[in-house]
């Protein structure tokens, strides 16, 4: 009776929160500090697609993101239609911006600190908050982010974010997803502040025992 007691005791102990690590908070902090509404930058974007032993497709776009929307201006190499700017106004409604704002997003909750063989520090998390990565559907809880933290300045930020899938995934038995990346590369502005100035996305997979790789790598100019 006494163990059982003691056991009990144990279960009921509170387990005491690992303290919240300094650097990240600091870096969580800059990162709320610079909402969707606050930035505004143009992007260009070239992706590429390649079904086993086909051709290659490529498509490219011109976008601009003036802190309340996006404006297509270029699809192809041509300017975009009026139904173009809807079209793609509608399917980004309630999605999120692209921005260092997103580093709070991933990382606000906390994260595993590590060093990397450089010395730098590097945060991880496994599994990222709902609505975080949607390909069809919220696959958020099966991805990792990892943060690369620039500390050799006054202000450390940020200057790499991989996101990638944790482990392969099927779509009710006709598609299945082997591999998703997507690395963002942050730099100070002008500002002080941290901006996304690059990114690649590279996935594959197969549907409906087609399998297939896509590679698109966009440029970001901040406007303000």
């Amino acid at each position: 009776m006494r163990n059982i007691l003691l056991a009990l005791l144990v279960l009921a102990t509170p387990a005491f929160a690992a303290a919240p690590d300094p650097l990240l908070q600091q870096i969580v902090a800059a990162a709320r500090a610079a909402p969707p509404a606050s930035i505004a930058f143009e992007r260009s974007s070239r992706a590429v697609s390649q079904d086993a032993g086909g051709a290659a497709e490529t498509h490219t776009r011109v976008e601009r993101w003036d802190g309340q929307q996006i404006t297509p201006l270029s699809i192809d190499g041509k300017p975009a239609t009026p139904d173009d700017i809807a079209r793609i106004r509608k399917a980004a409604a309630g999605k999120p911006v692209a921005g260092y704002h997103r580093i709070a997003d991933y990382f606000g909750n906390g994260a595993k600190r590590s060093t990397d063989a450089q010395g730098h520090v590097v945060f991880r998390v496994d599994g990222l908050p709902k609505g975080s990565v949607d390909i069809n559907g919220d696959r958020s809880s099966d991805m990792a982010a990892e943060a690369l933290v620039d500390t050799s300045g006054p202000t450390p930020f940020v200057s790499r974010l991989r996101v990638f899938l944790i482990k392969p995934l099927s779509f009710f038995m006709v598609a299945k997803l082997d591999s998703f990346e997507v690395i963002n590369d942050y730099k100070l502005g002008a500002t002080g502040r941290p901006a996304l100035i690059h990114q690649i996305q590279t996935m594959a997979g197969a549907q409906m025992g087609k399998a297939g790789t896509t590679r698109t790598e966009i440029s970001y100019t901040p406007l303000r």
